[in-house]
């Protein structure tokens, strides 16, 4: 909760409106002003600021303000050739607005945008010019025992996780406005976003439209500054054509905010175009008579859309609910999963006919008793809730630069009795590295190179299909090495007598903030001798904190899938000092392991 204290006059928000001419951006912001006093003359101060802090930009427009509330769009004004936000160059500029009148200071308005050019088009989707393949996850900012309520940092931490360690460049708030710390951190890290209005399959009375169209005026009023925004889903999640309704939606967000191009996703085919993108929930994947490796992956977009022409169009789902994993499933499953993830993002690298494909979803979620496997749980993500990865998620991993980062992930456990016939093989390789090589059976069994299957990707998975041992032989473990450029870069090694040997655990952060309440997440990870998760250990953790800090959930926690996480949050007492947090593997003998988190106030912040 925030209090404002202010005086008759002020700023109750500034929508930075501007359009690109060439390589400069023409400045109109729009300032909506409350004035609880009579009218009178005043004046509006823009400030810009590069990411350095230099003043790149300072001019001034005189005002009539009126009584009462007012929009007032500002003249135009040029900026030259600022650095445009990109993916891998998120460039944000600071802006101040000084409202002034009366020989003073009434009001200071902060905000932080970013000026870049997009189009979506029939044949892609352009940012800067430059066509990019939108690949995403869905995203529910649902947790485990709190639900929404979390704190900044941890809601910031979903969007690092989304495009630091998945790699992907877009996400989709499915199916409400999410956290500004969120979005704030998307902006900063380059991830774009799909920002839809509340709403799923139902579409109610006046009463209920009425509603909507102010979910849609709240939306894109308090979300427009963000430049990772890349387009506003301003039709109800799935929901059934009703071409009166959606067209005044459409004219309601296309009057806010004609920069941005709509949408509105479907479930059903021949839906009557409104908004400016076709977008789509594609399972064809799984629903299609032929699967597996021959399987039709995508729908081609007119089959959908049902038009003779083609159209901007976007798959906002897939996989999800129609294949859900969970962390403890068999291995097999799992594989079925990553190949699943890899066709279709395949299928999108390599299409021409669409923008790019968002998955449902990124991270499992609470639900209810219609969607969950009896414990209200939906395992639809390639992270489970506590953001811990499934194999599949590692899929998204690999698709980083080898040159940035080396990924080998075997999706396996590689041990005799886990697949069928008593055979640790076949299994895949989630990996960037040029090739592999295998041992098992007290040798090198062969060099393995990336799935000829999934050739849009930019590093398909490995496929090891054919094991050359017979079940009378010795299993005795093995290892998975990983090349890149002739040299061996990363190796995986597998024990024949895996055995508990260790709990890691390890802290997203040791430094949290008092001013108000903060939060970090503790990875607690059960591992053998050779530090490979133990997923079918099915072990407990015990936790204690001692400081101005406290547990968010039970004290006592099982793993999943040979892993869980927890989340401490600080008590906002605005005081300098530490917290201890200690972890305790029950009913072994591994030693209690202690954490010190350094407490302070956070310097920006002020409370009363």
């Amino acid at each position: 909760m925030n209090l404002y204290i202010t005086g008759e006059t002020r700023i109750d928000t500034v929508l930075f409106r501007y359009r690109m001419e060439g390589e400069d951006a023409c400045l109109y912001p729009e300032l909506q002003l409350v004035n609880l006093s009579s009218p009178f003359q005043g004046e509006a101060e823009i400030r810009i600021f590069a990411p350095d802090g230099e003043l790149v930009k300072e001019y001034r427009r005189q005002l009539e303000i009126p009584e009462g509330d007012s929009k007032l769009v500002l003249e135009e004004e040029n900026l030259a050739a600022p650095v445009l936000w990109d993916l891998e160059q998120p460039q944000l500029y600071t802006v101040e607005v000084l409202l002034n009148g009366n020989g003073k200071q009434l009001d200071r308005h902060t905000l932080r945008t970013g000026f870049r050019r997009m189009e979506c088009r029939p044949e892609g989707f352009f940012l800067n010019g430059r066509e990019v393949k939108l690949v995403g996850l869905d995203r529910h900012q649902s947790y485990p025992y709190v639900g929404y309520a979390m704190p900044a940092r941890a809601q910031r931490k979903d969007a690092e996780i989304l495009r630091q360690y998945l790699h992907v460049n877009t996400v989709r708030t499915s199916h409400y406005m999410q956290s500004e710390d969120f979005l704030d951190r998307c902006d900063e890290l380059g991830l774009l976003v799909f920002a839809e209005v509340p709403g799923w399959g139902y579409i109610g009375e006046e009463a209920f439209k009425e509603n909507a169209l102010q979910n849609i005026r709240d939306m894109i009023t308090v979300e427009f500054n963000h430049p990772a925004i890349f387009i506003w889903s301003i039709r109800i999640n799935e929901s059934n054509d009703d071409d009166e309704f959606y067209t005044r939606c459409n004219d309601l967000a296309k009057s806010l905010d004609p920069s941005r191009p709509t949408t509105g996703v479907r479930c059903i085919k021949n839906s009557n175009l409104i908004e400016d993108v076709y977008t789509y929930n594609d399972f064809i994947h799984y629903s299609h008579d032929v699967k597996h490796y021959r399987e039709v992956v995508l729908l081609n977009q007119q089959t959908v859309t049902g038009l003779t022409h083609k159209v901007p169009f976007l798959v906002s789902e897939y996989c999800g609910h129609v294949f859900p994993v969970k962390p403890f499933d068999c291995e097999e499953k799992q594989m079925r999963h990553v190949q699943i993830h890899a066709a279709v993002q395949s299928a999108n690298m390599l299409r021409k006919d669409a923008m790019g494909a968002i998955g449902w979803c990124a991270f499992d979620y609470n639900t209810h008793g219609d969607y969950g496997s009896g414990d209200k749980i939906c395992y639809h993500g390639v992270m489970d809730m506590f953001r811990i990865p499934k194999y599949a998620a590692q899929l998204y991993r690999s698709q980083a630069d080898p040159r940035e980062e080396i990924v080998l992930e075997p999706a396996t456990v590689f041990a005799r009795g886990e697949n069928d016939d008593n055979r640790p093989i076949p299994f895949i390789v989630l990996t960037n590295c040029d090739y592999i090589e295998v041992e098992a059976y007290g040798r090198i069994i062969g060099r393995y190179f990336p799935s000829l299957s999934y050739g849009g990707l930019a590093h398909p998975p490995i496929l090891i299909d054919k094991d050359p041992g017979r079940w009378q032989d010795i299993w005795d473990g093995g290892a998975v090495i990983g090349y890149y450029n002739g040299k061996e870069v990363a190796r995986r090694t597998y024990s024949r007598d895996a055995h508990l040997a260790a709990l890691e655990v390890r802290p997203d952060d040791t430094a949290l903030y008092t001013t108000v309440a903060d939060t970090t997440r503790f990875v607690c990870r059960y591992v053998d001798q050779l530090g490979n998760l133990l997923p079918f250990y099915n072990g407990i953790v015990e936790v204690e904190t001692e400081g101005d800090i406290k547990l968010v959930g039970p004290s006592t926690i099982a793993t999943i899938g040979g892993a869980i996480a927890f989340w401490v949050r600080t008590l906002p007492t605005g005081k300098e000092g530490w917290g201890v947090v200690r972890v305790r593997a029950v009913n072994t003998t591994l030693p209690q392991q202690e954490f010190v988190l350094e407490l302070k106030p956070e310097s920006q912040l002020q409370t009363l």
